[in-house]
């Protein structure tokens, strides 16, 4: 957790006065993402949830095929190539939490695959990644 100190010195016309505020200011912190399993042609939701203290900006990205992609429609997170999704509204809940699900509706094959949920405000950022499997209406397993 980063914590910021910040001090505010005051000259008052009448002698001198100083003040000091400490305000503690946090990166967003993502709770941990399940991995997600959905049947073919359903409706998946991947779910985001973020604790922060000042509103923040939260994204979702897809792993992708390096062979498919390149900049500047993919990019490199932790060594793994992304693409940008679209993002979807973002709830305001009690206690600083925001969420911001991702729903894929008619899941097929293409939309298996590894996700990152990346939040951030003006004191950093954190991300966490999940994996989305999509099974067969005949079957209960993943596909490879």
């Amino acid at each position: 957790m980063l914590v910021l100190i910040m001090m505010i010195s005051a000259l008052l016309s009448i002698g001198s006065c100083r003040a000091l505020v400490m305000t503690n200011v946090d990166n967003p912190e993502i709770k941990i993402i399940t991995d997600t399993m959905v049947t073919e042609g359903d409706t998946g939701t991947l779910k985001c949830h973020v604790t922060s203290k000042t509103r923040p900006y939260i994204q979702w990205f897809k792993k992708v095929d390096a062979a498919l992609y390149s900049p500047p429609t993919a990019f490199d997170l932790n060594g793994q190539l992304f693409t940008v999704l679209k993002s979807g509204r973002m709830e305001e809940g009690p206690a600083n939490v925001y969420s911001s699900p991702l729903v894929l509706e008619s899941v097929t094959e293409a939309d298996e695959g590894v996700y990152a949920c990346l939040a951030s405000n003006r004191f950093g950022f954190s991300q966490q990644f999940t994996n989305l499997y999509i099974t067969s209406v005949l079957s209960t397993t993943p596909t490879p």
